[in-house]
């Protein structure tokens, strides 16, 4: 799996940083400007090319003169020009591309000019790049170097160049503090526009920033000119929005714009952007990406639009399904009310129609403003006893939620695929359509997957494209600029320059700072420095900064007085220790010395603030939080992964602020633009959305609130909040409105986190080169050394009192013999297993068997299996070994211990016994034995889903399965002693898989014998039924595309335990945080009949006791479910908030409490919004981008460890995916023309472009008429809809007769005719029988569905969709990988399935747990957990397994131990979450990398012929092998290998020709078998090479090769091999001497 794109991105950082250090000295830039020869040598550098001719000043003044010489030279151009033009066009178009990149507008001059003169800033100056010598144009150098190109025309034909008032004007423009006066006067307006409570400051205001920004457009028309001329005022397009602000300054003088006015408001926030040139070059590369993301925005709209049609043909009128109180009127009939909707009239007066929608005749759920749909479909919502299913008028939400037209089916769609309250809609759709509905939503999630795959790669390509350019400049660049010294040094011969060698003496005030004043002190000083400068003191620190946290942990509510005192003292002495510390880091290296040191600042600031608080402590409000909470930060000065999160936060603060800004100010503009569309709707048709006519909690009636929702949209939930605004104004507005929100913010936060994930792909935190070790970590090394001395010194004395041997060498290297002949056997396979036929598994038995003991080699460790892969396959050894010779049953230990263990197995019944163990060797290493484990594994499992809540009703089948079960586990038993037998203990507990097996076998073998003994129904005895779920897990071992994604996950476990740890710690900070501002704070007083009591009735929790102890049964005081009462209170409930379920209570609860133990408040403040706003900005994006950082380092160091290989694709799966690519890359077969003269007409008619464009759009005319389609239409609409798709009909099948005629029998060999065929039968069968189609074949729902599917067609014929059609290949090559991903989602889902069901079936129906979505049977515990692996209401499903004994009836068993739920959801989740990150890592890396696998082109060819040339002049076609690599390095890409390259070029396994030569075509091939994959077309491209070869008159050479690189390097390693081991053999012998005197060819020799 190769990762061109992390290893561009990284190439890019360090290019990038390389490239901002290039200066010249001063010496040296005199010496380029003055020294000819030396100019002369390098003038045909591209910045060489920018100086001046020798002895001219770089920097002149524009005067007339300048003007006239520019005119001579323009007016010479323009005829050369004029005479070119007549004669070759292309030397002009030439002449255009040559304009200096270098010194483009806006940017600092480039280094090889130096500083100008502080007198020629901001004044004319004369061109600098020699492309626009010839134009009329000047420069202005402003603060910073930075460049400024304006037109020497004059302006409005009025000022000339040299006017004094263009001067002054230009010298205002280009000024850094007019910049600043524009920036604080648009802030400044914006904050007015935050002030919409002082309408009379609004105005006057608005007079004062129209006549600024009046003044900023006549200073810039003034500068520049206005249109006429290139770089004139209205040539820019970011002036016209100066221009659009001037404008609407001064229309609501004339208009009245209402709600149009925020086409005032947004051209203002975007100037912003236009302000600096930094924000404004972001701003245009994002608008150059989604130029780039025009065929992923295409394909997003056509698939959203199909899918949107397939829901409006399947769920018409579905979700008006409710259940309506039954008559009892004896007139009506169960057939009157279901037909009465149809015939519409009936005999009677009674208003039925008014009846079924009625509110109060509806059947509702307490707590749900909507009444639950239902159905009369097998697997539907049934109602209660005393309703009747009947189809209403109304739908959910207000009826914005429907399928009943193409705009309802289309915002459900986008709905699911955004995945805001899929659940809900999930619930409402399966209540009313059945479980058929489910598969809708898996399609729909699929294609949604698909989209998101695509919207992420086409945005991490846009990046990379824009990237390239100036990746490829900065290399130029830094080429040039070594060329450039390297000259300089040819020049000087040896001549060393004058340099500046005088050492920057300290600032006077230093020796204030520098306490030295006496040779005590000194002394004192020096002692100090020893003590605080060891390491022991680093970690003495680390470990009171790990306490400090575990002190602001066991902060709870409630505390007695007691903890509080001693909470109180003891956080007074850790702030004296830190204080302490301080001090003597302050006095040890002085003042001068502590401060240059940031992190010393950040800790006497810490310090200082703790001491504040110490204080302030007897004022009201002040906690001391802030300084403890301050201290968890300092561990990030130790702590490299916490401290690389603290870059991540600063990269985007200033490193990303151009982005950064640009995202801010698009929130800030949807806010303002929401305040003054929606606030006067809100208040005034608020009563529409609130019963109480109260505003609900998300509205836009205020800038604070709007703010707020603007976030929540960000975060993903947007539909209930449109759908409120759709009731107070117009629905068209609010949809567009929140659309765009939607899409632009997410794009932009897509945009930041992508940006900010690959800026830290090259910093060397994220792939550090060598791990340095701090203090801490070499105070804990020193204290292992000296336990583990201490433990050889005790066990050295021990052993000679006993008067025993010491089995411990001292003073020499423990070495572990198994290790030793790991490694050993492990350097010889490395060698055998390619250069003889003997399969692996036997070489490593032979070396095992006969004792043969050879060392590593040095140079062996280019080759050696990577560490994981050997870990792997010593599993696959220990489980299915190939040769017939078991290992030893026991360990060592144990033979030495009990001698009778060991027996003769060469005679008597050792002989037996060891035929025996070869018997059951053979059978459990036979692959039928493993087909039957598997077999028994799926029955058991299969086993496991039949015990759901009515097993209790079905005595015969509990029966069965309980025989079932002893079965299974007698078989695994056997399974287990067989294993014993053949493999051996000691080689059956060395395999994790087997651990896994007999733990799960241990609990089965349990549960019997607790059943048995008549304990299975007691808590025990449930519990480990219980565990049998995890019997499922077994199947890990048996499958090895599972045991691949396990392995992957494994070894990047330790980088992602450390990121979880980071994680956690982040989280530690927020929750104390939480616990200092919500403890206590979110109980209320309830009334079980009468609801939360309102703080005039209940103020506090006195008022609540009294009223229970004036016998109010029915009132409780009582806390939420979600709380920050305590830490692991609070870790929870940041846990609901970070994967945004149940997120809403939380917050809701935060803004309402007030003080400890009073009574909520609705909104009593909600400015605690920031809390969780910081929260989910620190706790949840910035952490995942670390985790997911870390995350992708890890699979990217596997991939280099592994050679480049995909680590979670099987062989055959590698093997498959070359398949697919090679099957897409094949160009179909031209279908030969007929011979009969009709038929080739037709032929020719129905190949041409223009009738596949012509069906196309029949095919999308087809799909509009779908769309046109809607729930209760008139009938005259039905028929003419009829007849059109009748025309269609006609149409396709026009279509079928002319291409059937024309194609003959090759009509079937393309697909989509194929699907055509399906398509025209089925829909003519339909037309005329519709009814056996229904009942007997499909239901003709179907049929539009299906005629969807021919919608594909048009991506052949849409441009954009190259890069589509890519991606989905990438996607198909990935689906090997997605398949063991998703096997193992699934296994994970089922096994968790199987033991909620367990656990939880008898759980109390509240919440989400309902009739559709619980616990009582196998499916429905799938939905539930499918739910939650999406993310999606497992807050409400976990909500009644959390209720306690006065929510529930123990007696009835609803009631659960909320810890094994907390457990449960979170190991699910985290499990889950992890798997689901993988997915999209692999599939996007997947598709990114077949940007880089295309087959090299006629361009990369030639380049190649070139680069051989320069290797082999004589062409002869070889080159000798040592030239590799220089070769290789000195191509460009795509077939560069830049150097280090060694071992890359062992590993293409290049043919060796005689005289260790290599052939050109041979190079060629297995570069492009590199950059393309295995299935590149090797045949063609030879072909071509030699085609190349032979024009340039070449003979093509035929060599037969007598070896290969890989097999050469092998054969080195096997003689340094063989080497190392006699010299270890002559060691043991004696036969040092002989060592000494052995030539170094000896292992040739040997």
């Amino acid at each position: 799996m190769k990762t061109w794109f992390l290893d561009f991105w990284r190439e890019r950082e360090e290019v990038l940083k390389r490239t901002n250090q290039l200066r010249l000295r001063p010496p040296q830039l005199k010496r380029l400007l003055g020294d000819s020869s030396l100019r002369t040598e390098l003038k045909n550098g591209r910045l060489a090319s920018l100086l001046p001719p020798v002895g001219t000043e770089v920097f002149r003044s524009f005067t007339p003169a300048s003007l006239q010489d520019i005119t001579g030279r323009h007016e010479a151009k323009e005829t050369e020009r004029q005479e070119r033009t007549n004669k070759d066009v292309r030397n002009v178009e030439k002449e255009l591309q040559t304009q200096a990149t270098h010194l483009e507008a806006g940017k600092p001059l480039p280094y090889i000019l130096g500083d100008p003169p502080p007198e020629l800033l901001n004044c004319p100056l004369e061109e600098l790049d020699p492309f626009y010598q010839s134009e009329k144009t000047f420069i202005v150098l402003s603060e910073g170097n930075v460049l400024h190109r304006f037109n020497a025309e004059s302006s409005c034909f009025l000022l000339s160049p040299f006017s004094g008032l263009r001067t002054f004007a230009i010298r205002i423009l280009v000024h850094s503090w007019f910049r600043l006066f524009i920036m604080v006067t648009i802030l400044t307006n914006c904050g007015v526009m935050m002030m919409s409570d002082l309408p009379t400051l609004s105005r006057t205001a608005e007079f004062v920033f129209s006549a600024v920004y009046m003044f900023e457009v006549i200073i810039k028309i003034l500068s520049r000119g206005l249109c006429v001329g290139r770089l004139t005022f209205l040539r820019d397009l970011w002036n016209w929005l100066d221009l659009v602000v001037v404008i609407t300054a001064f229309l609501p003088e004339f208009l009245d714009l209402g709600k149009f006015s925020v086409l005032r408001t947004i051209p203002r926030a975007l100037k912003i952007i236009a302000v600096y040139p930094g924000v404004k070059s972001s701003a245009g590369a994002l608008v150059q990406s989604v130029k780039r993301l025009a065929g992923v925005i295409i394909m997003t709209v056509l698939v959203i639009s199909v899918l949107a049609v397939i829901g409006q043909q399947l769920f018409f009128g579905a979700l008006r399904h409710k259940c309506v109180l039954m008559l009892l009127h004896s007139n009506w009939t169960y057939n009157d009310l279901s037909s009465y909707h149809d015939n519409g009239t009936v005999s009677s007066d009674f208003d039925f129609h008014k009846f079924i929608n009625s509110h109060e005749n509806q059947f509702h759920v307490s707590g749900q403003l909507d009444p639950p749909q239902c159905g009369n479909g097998s697997g539907s919502g049934v109602c209660p006893h005393g309703y009747v299913c009947l189809r209403t008028d109304t739908n959910p939400n207000h009826g914005r939620t429907n399928f009943d037209s193409f705009g309802s089916s289309l915002l459900s769609v986008f709905r699911l695929m955004t995945h805001d309250t899929w659940d809900h809609l999930l619930e409402q759709m399966m209540r009313s359509a059945g479980p058929f509905s489910l598969i809708f939503l898996l399609f729909v999630f699929f294609v949604g997957f698909f989209v998101l795959v695509l919207v992420l790669a086409g945005v991490a390509m846009a990046l990379v494209e824009q990237e390239k350019a100036g990746v490829t400049e900065a290399k130029r660049t830094e080429e040039e600029f070594l060329h450039i010294l390297d000259v300089m040094k040819k020049k000087e011969e040896e001549e060393e320059e004058p340099q500046d060698h005088q050492r920057l003496s300290p600032p006077c005030c230093v020796s204030v700072w520098t306490w030295n004043c006496c040779g005590c002190w000194r002394w004192i000083k020096l002692r100090i420095n020893s003590f605080v400068m060891n390491p022991f003191f680093d970690l003495v620190i680390v470990t009171f900064l790990i306490l400090n946290c575990v002190l602001m942990a066991m902060k709870h509510y409630p505390m007695t007085m007691e903890f509080e005192g001693w909470f109180a003292v003891t956080s007074l002495v850790f702030t004296g220790i830190f204080t302490v510390e301080m001090l003597l880091r302050l006095v040890a290296v002085d003042p001068y010395g502590y401060f240059r040191v940031g992190w010393n600042v950040f800790d006497s600031l810490i310090v200082v603030l703790s001491l504040v608080e110490l204080g302030l402590a007897d004022h009201e409000g002040v906690t001391g939080a802030g300084s403890d909470l301050m201290r968890v930060l300092r561990l990030a000065r130790w702590w490299s992964t916490f401290h690389l999160l603290m870059k991540i936060i600063w990269t985007s603060v200033w490193a990303l602020r151009n982005l950064t800004l640009i995202l801010l100010t698009m929130v800030f503009i949807f806010t303002i633009v929401g305040v003054q569309l929606f606030q006067e709707d809100y208040s005034d048709h608020v009563c529409r959305i609130a019963v109480d006519c109260l505003l609900p909690r998300w509205h836009m009636n205020n800038l604070f609130q709007a703010f707020v929702l603007i976030f929540r949209i960000l975060c993903g939930e947007w539909i209930e909040s449109m759908f409120d605004c759709m009731e107070v104004s117009s629905p068209s507005v609010c949809s567009i409105f929140f659309i765009m929100v939607l899409v632009i913010g997410h794009l932009l936060v897509l945009n930041l986190f992508l940006v900010l994930l690959l800026s830290l792909v090259g910093e060397d935190l994220v792939t550090p080169k060598e791990k340095i070790k701090n203090n801490p970590m070499i105070a804990v090394d020193q204290i292992k050394t000296g336990v583990s001395w201490t433990r050889n010194w005790i066990l050295e004395h021990i052993w000679t009192l006993v008067g025993k041997k010491n089995p411990i060498i001292p003073h020499h290297k423990v070495v572990n013999r198994k290790e030793d002949n790991k490694k050993d056997n492990l350097g010889l396979t490395s060698v055998t297993s390619v250069t003889s036929d003997q399969p692996l598994s036997e070489s490593r038995a032979l070396g095992s068997n006969h004792g043969l003991g050879f060392p590593v080699a040095d140079t062996e460790l280019e080759l050696h299996m990577p560490e994981k892969e050997e870990e792997e396959q010593n599993d696959e050894d220990n489980e299915t070994p190939r040769n017939n010779t078991p290992e030893a049953c026991c360990c060592d230990s144990c033979y030495r211990f009990c001698p009778f263990l060991d027996i003769d197995t060469s005679q008597g019944s050792g002989r037996v016994w060891s035929n025996f163990r070869r018997v059951c060797f053979s059978i459990a290493q036979h692959k039928y034995f493993d087909a039957f484990i598997i077999f028994i594994i799926l029955l058991s499992s299969a086993a496991l889903v039949l015990e759901d809540v009515h097993l209790q009703q079905r005595q015969l089948v509990q029966m069965l399965l309980n025989r079932a079960d002893q079965v299974f586990t007698f078989i695994f038993l056997l399974e287990m002693l067989l294993k014993w037998i053949a493999l051996g203990c000691r080689k059956y507990f060395t395999s994790v898989w087997c651990w896994l097996d007999f733990l799960i076998l241990a609990v089965s073998l349990m549960s019997l014998t607790l059943g048995m003994l008549g304990y299975s129904e007691l808590g025990a005895g449930l519990s480990l039924r219980t565990l049998r779920a995890l019997r499922p897990l077994r199947a890990l071992s048996r499958f090895q595309g599972l045991r691949l994604v396990l392995n992957t996950l494994g070894a990047t476990c330790p980088s992602m335990w450390d990121a979880m740890l980071v994680c956690l710690l982040v989280w530690h900070i927020f929750s104390v945080l939480g616990v200092n501002l919500f403890a206590g704070k979110f109980y209320f007083c309830f009334n079980e009949s009468g609801g939360q009591f309102l703080p005039e009735e209940v103020n506090n929790k006195s008022d609540c006791l009294l009223l229970i102890h004036e016998n109010f049964s029915d009132v409780r005081w009582k806390n939420t479910k979600l709380h920050f009462d305590n830490m692991a209170a609070g870790y929870w409930s940041l846990l609901q908030v970070a994967t945004f379920n149940g997120w809403l209570e939380v917050i809701y609860s935060a803004v309402d409490a007030r003080q400890i133990e009073s009574q909520p408040v609705y909104e009593s403040n909600v400015y605690k919004y920031i809390y969780f706003i910081s929260f989910i900005i620190i706790g949840c994006f910035f952490t995942s981008n670390l985790f997911i950082t870390l995350f992708i380092k890890s699979l990217d160091q596997l991939r280099h460890k592994f050679g480049g290989k995909h680590l979670f694709m099987t062989d055959e799966q590698q093997n498959f995916s070359i398949s697919v690519k090679k099957l897409f890359s094949t160009k179909r077969q031209s279908v030969p023309r007929p011979l009969n003269q009709c038929q080739a007409r037709l032929f020719d008619l129905v190949t041409q472009l223009s009738f596949e464009v012509v069906m196309v759009l029949v095919i999308c005319l087809n799909m509009v008429t779908l769309m046109v389609e809607t729930d209760e239409q008139s009938e005259g609409k039905e028929k003419v809809l009829f007849y059109i798709h009748f025309v269609f009909i006609i149409i396709f099948l026009t279509e079928f007769l002319l291409k059937i005629i024309a194609l003959r029998q090759h009509y079937y060999c393309d697909c989509l005719n194929v699907l055509d065929f399906v398509v025209i039968f089925t829909s003519i069968v339909g037309l005329f029988i519709p009814d056996i189609m229904e009942s007997h074949f499909i239901h003709t729902k179907i049929l539009p569905v299906l005629r969807l599917a021919r919608i594909t067609r048009i991506i052949h014929l849409v441009p954009y969709t190259r890069g589509i059609r890519r991606m989905f290949l990438a996607f198909v090559m990935s689906l090997p990988a997605l398949f063991n991903i998703c096997l193992l989602l699934f296994l994970l889902m089922f096994t968790f399935s199987v033991f909620g069901m367990l656990s939880f079936a008898h759980v109390k129906r509240t919440a989400m747990v309902n009739d559709m979505f619980n616990f009582e049977t196998f499916l429905n515990s799938m939905i539930c957990m499918f739910t939650v692996t999406a993310m999606a209401g497992w807050d409400r499903v976990l909500s009644p397994i959390l209720n306690t004994p006065r929510d529930c009836d123990p007696d009835r068993g609803d009631c659960v131990h909320p810890t094994v739920g907390l457990v449960f959801f979170t190991s699910y989740i985290t499990l889950s979450l992890l798997l689901v990150v993988l997915l999209y890592t692999t599939v996007v890396m997947e598709t990114l990398n077949m940007y880089d696998t295309e087959t090299p082109s006629d361009k990369d060819l030639q380049m190649f012929y070139k680069t051989w040339r320069r290797f082999d002049p004589d062409t002869s076609q070889i080159i000798p092998y040592s030239q590799l690599s220089d070769f290789c390095d000195a191509l460009q890409d795509p077939l560069r290998i830049p150097k280090p390259n060694r071992i890359q070029l062992v590993h293409m396994d290049l043919p060796l020709l005689p005289g260790d030569e290599i052939h050109c075509v041979d190079v060629l091939t297995a570069l492009t078998a590199r950059i393309s994959g295995e299935g590149g077309q090797t045949d063609t491209l030879t072909a071509r090479m030699e085609e190349r070869f032979t024009i340039n008159n070449v003979s093509k050479m035929s060599y037969e090769p007598i070896s290969s690189t890989l097999k050469r390097k092998q054969e080195e390693v096997a003689a340094t091999v063989i080497q190392k081991a006699y010299r270890k053999h002559l060691l043991k012998d004696g036969g040092a001497d002989e060592i000494t005197a052995e030539p170094a060819g000896g292992a040739a020799a040997v």
